[in-house]
């Protein structure tokens, strides 16, 4: 039996954006027991998981804000657990200086990784004794991992599948937020999500209100406000400056989040984690791109427009805009958006 170790650790996108490549680990390797390892505050996106034998918890946020003795002694019981499970196969798929070294921290005997140029650390390739060819640019991650994953065994199974479980507590509290707002359920519902990992990803505020405006009174669709930790003052200024009804989503941890999205009828966001939980969904998605490249980290699969404009600085994956402008994001206008969530909603 294959012992094998995924390294994927977050953030919320990137680890949805992984589960096909374990799915198909699964398919090709039936027998084999998979382990995933994952940052403690995204594990919940793989509970109930078919395709995952076991998750083991990183908490390197917490063990960067509070270094003392007890982390200490976490960072060396997670070493141990790692070399008590004498993993065949590690399979790294970020590329980072700090992936590589917990691979090779896992004692296994064939660590896997992409070519130095795919990497975005480019001396990880130095923790990894197998490499990926080389992946030029037009090719998403999801089959990147899977090409990876292709070059490893020679031969695979691709089966393209997002596995979320809700579980019912999770469930029947949206559904009980649903049942108090029978306004909200008697028209379709967009969800509008305003937050990104990164400042030069985001939209103006007050385009995203003239945008949930104009869906509300042409379209006829209920507007739902989603937010995740930190930005519930984005939604709550969404709303002061819209003239239609609105409802703000209450507080959802990431499975309570599943369940929201998947009764929505499309999600309007930047590059962000709830856009890859709603495509992971099916729910169809309007997303609006900037510094990161929409071909690469777009939503996966059908069902999904994406307006976004090329500029000569296009994707340069920067977290604050290097030109101080953030022009990638301002050319987008308003009405661009509204005619993509229009021609989405006729499909």
């Amino acid at each position: 039996m294959h012992k094998i170790l995924i390294l994927k650790f977050s953030a919320l996108g990137d680890v949805v954006h992984t589960l096909p490549f374990a799915a198909t680990l699964r398919k090709t390797l039936p027998d084999s027991h998979i382990s995933w390892m994952v940052e403690e505050r995204f594990q919940d996106i793989l509970q109930g998981n078919p395709d995952i034998d076991e998750v083991i918890p990183l908490r390197t946020k917490v063990w960067r804000k509070n270094w003392n003795a007890k982390s200490l002694g976490e960072i060396l019981d997670t070493i141990k657990t790692l070399r008590q499970h004498k993993f065949d196969l590690v399979f790294d798929l970020h590329g980072l200086l700090k992936s590589g070294f917990i691979a090779r921290l896992s004692d296994a005997s064939n660590w896997v990784g992409f070519h130095r140029k795919n990497c975005k650390e480019k001396l990880s390739t130095l923790f990894t004794n197998q490499k990926a060819p080389y992946t030029a640019g037009g090719l998403h991650v999801v089959d990147m991992n899977l090409t990876l994953l292709q070059s490893a065994l020679s031969k695979v199974e691709e089966t393209k599948v997002f596995p979320l479980q809700v579980p019912d507590k999770a469930d029947k509290k949206i559904a009980s937020f649903m049942d108090q707002h029978p306004d909200l359920t008697a028209r379709p519902i967009i969800a509008i999500n305003p937050g990104a990992g990164f400042e030069s990803k985001q939209w103006e505020l007050d385009r995203f209100a003239e945008l949930a405006d104009r869906i509300a009174k042409e379209l006829e669709c209920s507007i739902m406000l989603t937010w995740g930790p930190g930005e519930e003052f984005k939604v709550q200024q969404i709303s002061a400056h819209m003239q239609q009804p609105n409802w703000i989503a209450p507080p959802t941890s990431i499975l309570e989040s599943i369940a929201l999205y998947k009764r929505m009828a499309l999600l309007v966001s930047c590059d962000s984690g709830p856009l890859h939980l709603g495509a992971a969904l099916g729910i169809p998605t309007v997303s609006i791109f900037g510094p990161t490249d929409p071909v690469r980290n777009g939503a996966y699969g059908v069902n999904h427009a994406t307006v976004y404009k090329v500029l000569s600085c296009s994707f340069c994956w920067k977290k604050t805009c290097p030109l101080g402008t953030k022009e990638c994001m301002n050319l987008v206008n308003v009405d661009e958006v509204f005619q993509a969530v229009k021609q989405q909603t006729k499909n």
